[in-house]
């Protein structure tokens, strides 16, 4: 077990970096020193950064899956479940995609496509349980495209919006799905 716990404090001092200094100053030895540990001992965890950024990729997807399934489990049952699950997700201020490690993750990303697979797989997955019990497929996929919007507008750090056209763009999406 206390490898694992070392593994989880490599990812969260990962995380405060990035949170904190800035994705450019992620680095192994910097990860090391803020959790606490040897080089040695971060390199045993995690053979390369890409391997390091593929265990924060996979953390935040976990941390997005839970927050959507703690709202599945609230919303009623009946048609569009899931993608009314997925809204408000999407919306809840304490949403991980308002987390400035998002942005960080994307770039890293963009330089290796090889961490979008989990990424992928997420969406894909997202995307199937929508479609599932949803009466209006493109119905479901049209939210989740403006979702996808949003997250991007969030992780990019452009915020356009302030909580209250949030608000109304949520209600709006959910009115979308009765």
């Amino acid at each position: 077990m206390a490898g694992q716990e070392t593994r989880t404090r490599i990812v969260d001092a990962a995380m405060r970096i990035v949170r904190e200094q800035g994705a450019a100053r992620l680095t192994l030895d910097e990860a090391a020193r803020h959790a606490n540990v040897s080089k040695g001992g971060v390199l045993y965890h995690f053979r390369s950064k890409d391997e390091l950024i593929r265990a924060m990729v996979q953390r935040l997807i976990a941390e997005y899956e839970d927050q959507i399934i703690r709202q599945y489990e609230q919303e009623p049952e009946g048609p569009y479940r899931w993608a009314r699950a997925q809204v408000r997700a999407s919306f809840q201020p304490d949403n991980n995609c308002n987390d400035p490690v998002g942005a960080a993750v994307l770039a890293a990303v963009a330089l290796n496509p090889e961490l979008l697979a989990p990424i992928r797989e997420l969406f894909t997955s997202l995307l199937e349980r929508m479609r599932a019990d949803s009466p209006d497929p493109d119905r479901a996929m049209l939210v989740g495209l403006a979702l996808d919007g949003l997250f991007l507008n969030r992780v990019t750090g452009l915020n356009l919006h302030d909580n209250e056209s949030l608000s109304r763009l949520c209600n709006t999406a959910m009115s979308l799905l009765t």
